[in-house]
């Protein structure tokens, strides 16, 4: 039985991986075990594409859509299915229903592949990417610090160039250095306070209160590379209100700590563990609900989740090449949130580098 890894789709980091390059609308790509990878664009795409992959030499050919074209999209890749022969299709689990109902229907037997699992080990010019993209992270951050930093308080409220600062205002400010800096954040960002801050993913809206913690999460993606970075620091302007001193000491000492002792060979449920075990003996036991409510971190690369994952259940072993967040944090409705993030890479020789430089500074005054 003559089988393929089919994609169908334009931006995906599935696609992406395999074939370097992305475009405006869904394409085709398809690979025969022993034959050099295809992909199919019509006219407005065809020359185009071929000359982004010429460039990258990587062993894909590109072919003409209106060669196989039929009058429903989906008749066309059954179309080039049955031209190639192909018999079985190893496709993601995110193929549109309609696609899959329609190649089912064809007679062609189907089997979900994980693509995702391909890029758990980077090589070292993606790991650069990555690199390349925390420092650009980096210099958002760094804008944010310096509006906080040039603000005033006044009242309950925290002021920006005579107007009250927002989440919505510190958003648009980097989403627009990111955008100058050639990155989008396809995403969201996370600026959130106060009781917002006590909820992981809340995106944050509305002031941004003073003596309250302020939790900034941003995780661009260049648009160049499609790789992403990921960093959280979270920052109080004026004087921390109860109890949000003591959460940040811990969160930055179990950080350090479990970024100090991450290694190769390391179980990802085991560095979990550890985080687990360090909050409890700090008085800060794990809960669904608050304290330390989600897992330590996880990897990231063409996408801002990928697996492996730092949490209770995975139990994949850390290699060389894999790039790894740790993002331990406390969450309590009645005192805020705080979490801090660095990401660290496992270098294809062994060795380990933590490629988020940004300082940890908590007080802003």
């Amino acid at each position: 039985m003559k089988s393929a890894f089919v994609l169908v789709d334009s931006k995906g980091p599935e696609i992406l991986h395999r074939t370097g390059i992305t475009a405006p609308d869904a394409f085709i790509y398809i690979a025969v075990a022993g034959e050099d990878p295809v992909v199919f664009f019509d006219a407005r795409e065809y020359d185009v594409q071929l000359q982004k992959i010429q460039q990258l030499g990587n062993g894909v050919r590109v072919e003409r859509l209106e060669s196989y074209m039929q009058k429903k999209f989906s008749q066309t890749l059954i179309k080039i299915l049955q031209c190639y022969g192909i018999q079985e299709v190893k496709i993601s689990p995110n193929m549109p229903y309609v696609l899959v109902r329609e190649i089912e229907n064809a007679g062609i037997n189907i089997a979900i592949h994980d693509f995702e699992s391909e890029r758990d080990v980077k090589t070292e010019q993606e790991l650069q990417h990555m690199i390349e993209a925390q420092r650009i992270n980096e210099s958002a951050f760094l804008l944010a610090y310096d509006i906080l930093s040039q603000s005033i308080i006044s009242g309950e409220l925290i002021m920006y160039e005579g107007k009250t600062l927002t989440s919505e205002y510190m958003k648009f400010r980097l989403r627009t250095h990111l955008l100058e800096q050639g990155y989008d954040c396809p995403d969201g960002i996370i600026v959130a306070s106060g009781a917002q801050s006590a909820r992981p993913h809340d995106e944050g809206c509305g002031n941004l209160l003073p003596h309250e913690a302020i939790i900034i999460d941003i995780f661009p993606r260049s648009e160049k590379t499609g790789f992403y970075a990921d960093m959280t620091r979270t920052f109080v302007k004026g004087t921390p209100k109860k109890g949000l001193e003591e959460l940040f000491t811990a969160v930055q000492e179990v950080q350090k700590e479990i970024a100090d002792s991450i290694a190769i060979g390391a179980v990802c449920s085991d560095v979990h563990a550890r985080t687990v075990e360090a909050f409890r003996k700090r008085g800060y036991p794990t809960s669904p609900e608050r304290g330390f409510m989600h897992g330590t971190g996880h990897s990231l690369g063409l996408s801002v989740h990928e697996g492996p994952r730092l949490n209770a259940v995975c139990d994949r072993i850390i290699q060389p090449g894999m790039t790894l967040t740790i993002e331990p944090g406390l969450y309590y409705p009645d005192v805020g949130g705080v979490r801090i993030e660095d990401v660290v890479v496992f270098h294809l020789d062994g060795t380990k580098e933590n490629i988020t430089q940004f300082n940890k500074s908590f007080f802003i005054p």
